[in-house]
């Protein structure tokens, strides 16, 4: 392996340059050969016949002046030479990188990057080349600032005549042959030393399929394994009792509704783990999927948890599940917090060990290290974003693989989604529910504030409470948007006299948070002022307006959710964007999210312009910043690598063939881990 052999001091052209290497974490001949450029600068020069003025282009000539240096005034100096390009001489001129002067001599014949100016005499350069350092149109360009150009290729070339003959292939040549890649040997000599554009995008291509693949193939490889190493109980349900409760609705389950239970009841028989994703917009309803489910585990005789983010939803939950199944003898709920009294707690415990409370909905408080379940058959995470690994290994650790339901109110690109949950069968509630009302979005311009203040007022005269939010908590010099504090003494101002006005925002205790959640629930705080912590939240019925100050500085799906907020209102509901500092692509996005309502389609859009962050936070989605792919840029390669990752997996004859054994063994690796972690 190319891993095995270490970069030595003992080779002439590395001598000096071993330790700044190792700097980058570069110690093996792999590690030097896997340094792909960043980026190419292509230098292939122009007739300077062909120039047009203000139009980029490349020229080569010789420098025929002294270079001189002038300082203009502060952080303004320029370099000025005269060049002479195919008999014509040209004055050059480079601002602000007086340091080229000293690569710079009477003599030296360079390329420049740039536009004529003025007259097709004068010359900005953005970029140049020394020829006589690199003779070659296409230059690469690496993360590695302590070693030039020249002499890293010059490195790399060494290491890659050395070593070329024990690069092993790492494809095989069914997909090679497929689309046409070249082997990884000639596509490590091309991304680093060919001079065709054309050759190198295609070796590009195939590293970033490659890496696309090794982990669609990982995360199918987690499926696989999860359905083969299982130890879970298979649910005899009672077909039954779940028609009774879906009669005893008043109102028809949707289409989409409809089919993720039966898929979820369909993985309850299964001999292994449920690992399911439920997607649906708010008021989509996943509650209704989530009661159906839990009964039908309890009618198999086995225990049901409802996981919340906070401790007020899980009050929710529980007063909602808990009407809708008060008629099923055998039931028997109970709601588990952090706050829940000691006396209370200890009944609660002993209720659930001995197998009689078999509905239970809390907090993570829910898997603490002294509650017992005997007969522990599903765990539904409501928002399950909100939740990490830790909570994974404290269900796990409670005994059998657990069927596991994720909910969550995010829309998610499909392209995102087969990344970020390739392990888990995903379902969407697309449809919404018949009897709900469509949201009233507005972008609002500075000049018409008063409109939304006038509408405000007529909501809380007619008894209805408001959202207000603002992004930030504080003062920024950087962004000028008012802070929530500003806001809520402005609204207090406004409003004082005709309704309560709350503050909540991240700062906050979670204790205070609750506190101010429920006296908004409680419908004893009329206009809540907040930061985006109400994205995800309580569903305040009598909420029937957002206003969202600062608005061209969410993505369109955070403001898709924020919107979402007001959804479950029985009367018309109204969302307005009020942006502070509108540019024409701030204002593109609010209208697209005023006219759209679709939140795939919006998360879709978010994807290509803010990439995955805005949907799992930066640090979530730092697990899917690959090297070489981006999701954002490669969804149509992300999903050829998904489809034939899925034909691989299938084809149970790959498993043991040595050409993907590279394959394989990355899979088994990333298998390995993520058990060590659920241990």
């Amino acid at each position: 392996m190319l891993s095995d052999y270490l970069l030595s001091k003992e080779d002439y052209i590395l001598t000096r340059f071993v330790n700044l290497l190792k700097k980058r974490n570069i110690l093996t001949v792999e590690d030097i050969l896997f340094d792909f450029p960043i980026k190419y600068e292509n230098y292939t020069v122009h007739s300077i016949e062909d120039a047009i003025l203000d139009v980029p282009t490349i020229l080569e000539g010789t420098i025929v002046s002294k270079i001189t240096i002038n300082y203009l005034k502060s952080k303004l100096s320029t370099i000025v030479f005269q060049l002479d390009v195919e008999g014509k001489k040209i004055r050059c001129t480079i601002f602000n990188r007086v340091y080229l002067k000293l690569k710079l001599n009477y003599g030296s014949v360079i390329r420049v990057q740039g536009k004529f100016y003025q007259n097709m005499n004068n010359f900005t350069v953005s970029n140049l080349m020394i020829c006589n350092e690199l003779d070659r149109n296409i230059i690469p360009i690496y993360h590695t600032k302590e070693i030039s150009e020249d002499k890293y290729l010059e490195i790399i070339s060494m290491v890659y005549r050395r070593y070329k003959d024990k690069i092993a292939e790492t494809l095989p040549h069914k997909l090679l042959d497929k689309y046409h890649f070249a082997s990884l040997k000639d596509t490590i000599y091309t991304l680093h030393l060919s001079d065709n554009l054309d050759e190198i995008h295609r070796a590009i291509q195939r590293v970033k399929y490659e890496e696309l693949l090794q982990y669609q193939l990982s995360m199918k490889y987690l499926h696989y394994m999860r359905k083969k190493d299982y130890n879970c109980p298979v649910i005899d349900y009672d077909r039954e009792i779940l028609n009774k409760l879906k009669s005893s609705l008043t109102y028809e389950l949707t289409v989409d509704q409809n089919k993720v239970i039966e898929d979820i009841l369909k993985d309850l028989k299964a001999p292994y783990a449920m690992n399911r994703l439920l997607q649906g917009e708010v008021g989509s309803g996943k509650t209704i999927v989530a009661i159906i489910s839990m009964l039908a585990v309890v009618s198999g005789g086995y225990q049901a948890v409802l996981m919340c983010p906070t401790e007020i939803l899980s009050k929710q939950h529980y007063q909602t599940i808990s009407n809708v199944l008060k008629d099923y003898d055998g039931v028997e709920i109970g709601l588990l917090t952090g706050s829940t009294p000691a006396k209370q707690r200890r009944e609660i415990l002993e209720a659930i060990a001995s197998g009689k409370m078999n509905i239970i909905i809390g907090t993570h408080a829910l898997f603490q290290k002294d509650i017992d379940y005997p007969k522990l058959g599903i765990v539904i995470a409501d928002e399950e974003h909100r939740f990490g690994v830790r909570q994974r290994v404290l269900i796990k650790n409670k005994g059998l693989d657990v069927n596991y339901l994720k909910m969550s109110a995010t829309p998610i690109p499909r392209s995102l989604a087969i990344s970020a949950y390739g392990d888990t069968d995903i379902s969407i509630i697309k449809t919404m529910p018949a009897n709900r009302k469509a949201v009233i979005t507005k972008y609002i311009d500075n000049h018409h504030k008063k409109e939304v203040v006038d509408h405000m007022k007529q909501e809380i005269r007619n008894g209805h409470q408001i959202y207000v939010v603002t992004p930030l908590i504080e003062e920024s010099d950087a962004v000028d948007v008012a802070n929530a504090t500003e806001i809520y003494q402005n609204m207090v101002q406004y409003f004082g006299s005709m309704a309560n006005v709350g503050l909540i925002h991240g700062r906050l205790k979670t204790e205070e948070k609750e506190e101010i959640m429920q006296k908004f629930l409680n419908n004893e705080i009329q206009i809540l002022v907040a930061t985006s912590v109400i994205e995800v939240g309580v569903n305040v019925i009598n909420a029937t307006t957002i206003v969202v100050l600062g608005a061209e500085r969410f993505g369109v799906a955070t403001l898709h959710q924020l919107r979402g907020r007001v959804m479950r209102s029985d009367s018309v509901p109204y969302c307005f964007f009020i942006a502070n500092n509108p540019t024409e692509n701030s204002i593109e996005r609010l209208k697209m999210v005023e006219r759209n309502t679709d939140g795939f389609k919006l998360a879709e859009y978010d994807l290509i312009h803010r990439g995955p962050g805005e949907f799992f936070g930066e640090k979530q989605s730092g697990l899917m910043n690959f090297k070489y792919a981006s999701l954002r840029d490669d969804y149509d390669l992300l999903d050829v690598a998904n489809a034939d990752s899925e034909e691989i997996i299938n084809d149970e004859t790959t498993f043991t063939n040595e050409e993907y054994k590279t394959l394989f063994a990355i899979a088994k690796q990333n298998y390995q881990m993520k058990q060590t972690k659920l241990d």
